[in-house]
């Protein structure tokens, strides 16, 4: 990658090795990174900041709920954002790339923030159980 990252613009059009490199990343930040791993990460660890239970199952458990909930939209917002921003990232010289990828996750930061940061107060899933048991 690094070869591919020092080519000029026009060169790096013919390079098909270096094309299909570059695909493979982004492939893998939207397919892997971003859905399987980022995401669950974010709505557990949302859920250990605000969330009413000690319990780290509870937080896996209501984390993985609202992720599934809002999964449509939270990975809609994520393609139209990172795909084409990986495209342009994985094709920018080696030196460039990580202030490139900070910036635009400054701006995810603050749409997952505008979108999903708010604390709920309607009880989580696991609360609602708790209540049904209780009865």
């Amino acid at each position: 990658m690094d070869r591919f990252a020092k080519l000029p613009f026009a060169e790096k059009l013919k390079d098909k090795a270096g094309i299909i490199d570059a695909v493979k990343m982004v492939l893998f930040d939207v397919i892997i990174h971003l859905p399987v791993i980022y995401f669950p990460t974010y709505y557990t660890v949302k859920e250990f900041v605000s969330g009413q239970s000690w319990n780290p199952a509870d937080w896996v458990m209501d984390g993985a709920s609202k992720y599934i909930k809002n999964s449509k939209d939270d990975l809609t917002a994520m393609i139209k954002l990172w795909g084409p921003s990986d495209c342009i990232q994985f094709i920018l010289p080696v030196h460039i790339r990580l202030p490139f990828r900070h910036i635009v996750s400054f701006f995810w930061t603050i749409y997952v923030s505008f979108t999903r940061g708010s604390i709920e107060d309607s009880p989580t899933i696991t609360e609602e159980n708790k209540l049904r048991q209780s009865q």
